[in-house]
């Protein structure tokens, strides 16, 4: 037969593994809830940002802030507008392939939408003119990526 110290002794560990496992699943579901509330509001963030930014490409007069040309023609401010639209899109896809939320196959296709706006002149301009307000990590994918068009452009015309 047990006796009664035993039966307390025993109760009392129970009772202090239950209350640890329940601190530690409350201390993880805290943290998970914050991280979810802190992407939210990134992500709201985000939303306004790229709400400005297509009001800057709907108004061509507006997108001339984004190059300081006060002579830019408003065709080509309105060109300037939706490739810095394009450009936030893009730089939003390679931060969810950064956080693996999105496959390497998908990242390959926003990839290939960034080249082939890397070959108009507008987005080097973009890229140049506002560096430090993108992710540092994209800025330099994007840098590399107009550093091999331009050597490319560079060997087509020597040839």
């Amino acid at each position: 037969m047990v006796d009664t110290t035993t039966l307390i002794v025993v109760s009392t560990l129970v009772q202090t593994t239950v209350i640890t496992i329940t601190l530690v699943i409350f201390v993880l579901q805290f943290r998970s809830q914050e991280r979810a509330i802190r992407e939210a509001s990134y992500q709201g963030l985000m939303a306004r940002y790229n709400e400005f930014i297509r009001g800057l490409a709907e108004n061509p007069v507006l997108a001339r802030l984004l190059v300081d040309d006060e002579k830019l023609p408003p065709d080509e401010a309105a060109i300037y507008g939706h490739i810095i639209v394009a450009y936030g899109i893009i730089e939003e896809a390679f931060l969810l392939h950064v956080k693996k939320w999105i496959t390497d196959d998908e990242w390959k296709q926003w990839s290939a939408f960034l080249a082939a706006l890397a070959v108009r002149p507008q987005l080097k301009t973009i890229y140049e003119r506002s560096r430090g307000t993108f992710d540092q990590r994209f800025e330099e994918y994007t840098a590399r990526l107009l550093k091999q068009i331009e050597e490319s452009a560079k060997k087509e015309t020597a040839e």
